[in-house]
């Protein structure tokens, strides 16, 4: 069976002639049309009841974007026409598409190679890309949960994942305590004071930051003097008074927190940091994907986007190794899906000190595509597989 998009009536239609088809959330019934020349035809597979799987990518708008969204493009292309290519209708929607009647979103078009705006079916699963956190804190986002639960729509990861949210919740089930650097929520001048004192070399991290951004050391030395490093600069300090009246603006304005340094073990003279991929499947968290990243013009952090470099897993793997971030991803899964709701993928970034033991820097419910090919493949396969699995779930539900 083929469905198609009528452009002038805004309805989508199938070629089977003596078939029920009905898609997405609200199952909304394509009908069957005749002629349907010069329209663009989607070969789909008939799930159980003449259902057809209809995803929902969620991010926002952008009017400086040609196309007018918001978010990874490149991701929400690939996703799309990979699941088109496995009978699943994908689009990318935004809230606004919501405030009418009828469901607007967006196809992308290989043949025009451009994003096309469609009228389209309430999704079963709502892909939760939105890439900014203030957004998500909004009235309006709160108001698409609601909408989202009236319709049965199933939200894949609910939001962003605060940082010390989540010390605070792998710390509290304890079970993943021998893998958490010490880490506390920078209040006052004197919280900090006596959290340096103890650990000598500690990071500040904004609680809500990514990709490396915003993040600092600082060394206090055996005569109390201090060393504050940048990702682009060092500043030197004769106490801590003086570091503190120069710098406690900045650190302020926004919520930061402040984790010991573990003593990274290297590899031709640079830190290096482990990033996995992992998805939920059939009651578990399976590591979908391994990466390393290795610093080389800094060795405070080891993103790319910071001057970091990609490095082959396969050169340092072992079995043992396998097995730690296996236990990893599952129990981050497990705990932070209790705390914040259904996180069906995910990547962590973890440490390694010069004993071998492996820290947990941070879990990113919304991975950024990958540099390694194999691994954004694998990605691809694993969301259309857990998009299927979620929504036999749910039609077994109703």
């Amino acid at each position: 069976m083929n469905i198609f998009y009528d452009i002038p009536t805004e309805n989508w239609h199938h070629t089977h002639e003596n078939a029920e088809l009905f898609a997405g959330s609200a199952e909304e019934e394509i009908s069957y049309k005749k002629n349907h020349s010069n329209q663009p035809l989607i070969p789909i597979t008939i799930f159980p009841g003449n259902r057809m799987l209809t995803i929902g990518i969620l991010t926002v708008s952008n009017p400086k974007k040609e196309s007018g969204l918001g978010g990874n493009l490149t991701l929400f292309r690939d996703l799309s026409l990979y699941l088109l290519q496995h009978g699943i209708l994908a689009y990318v929607f935004t809230g606004n598409a919501l405030h009418s009647e009828s469901m607007k979103g967006y196809l992308f078009s290989s043949i025009s190679n451009k994003w096309i705006e469609c009228k389209v079916p309430f999704p079963d699963i709502v892909y939760n890309r939105i890439p900014w956190r203030s957004y998500e804190a909004s009235e309006e986002f709160q108001h698409l949960i609601t909408h989202f639960k009236d319709y049965r729509m199933t939200l894949f990861n609910p939001c962003f994942i605060d940082k010390y949210v989540m010390f605070e919740a792998l710390t509290e089930d304890g079970s993943l305590t021998n893998h958490l650097p010490p880490t506390m929520v920078l209040r006052n001048s004197g919280c900090l004071d006596s959290f340096l004192e103890t650990y000598r070399h500690i990071y500040l991290k904004p609680c809500k930051g990514s990709q490396g951004k915003g993040i600092y050391t600082i060394i206090k030395n055996d005569d109390d003097t201090l060393l504050f490093n940048s990702l682009k600069h060092s500043e030197s300090f004769p106490d801590f008074a003086s570091f503190w009246d120069t710098k406690k603006r900045d650190l302020l304005k926004r919520s930061y927190l402040a984790q010991q340094a573990i003593i990274p073990k290297k590899l031709f003279g640079h830190r290096y940091d482990y990033r996995i991929l992992v998805h939920y499947e059939r009651g578990f968290y399976k590591v979908t994907g391994k990466a390393v990243r290795m610093s080389q013009t800094q060795e405070i952090t080891t993103h790319t986007p910071r001057g970091g470099k990609l490095f082959p897993y396969q050169d340092i793997k072992s079995k043992n190794l396998d097995l730690k971030l296996a236990n990893i991803a599952q129990k981050c899964g497990e705990i932070l899906s209790k705390k914040i709701g259904f996180l069906g993928e995910f990547s962590i970034d973890i440490g390694e000190d010069e004993s071998g033991s492996l820290f947990i820097y941070e879990v990113n419910s919304k991975p950024m595509q990958f540099d390694e090919e194999e691994i954004e493949t694998n990605r691809l396969l694993h969301l259309k597989n857990l998009f299927i699995e979620l929504t036999f779930s749910n039609l077994k539900r109703k």
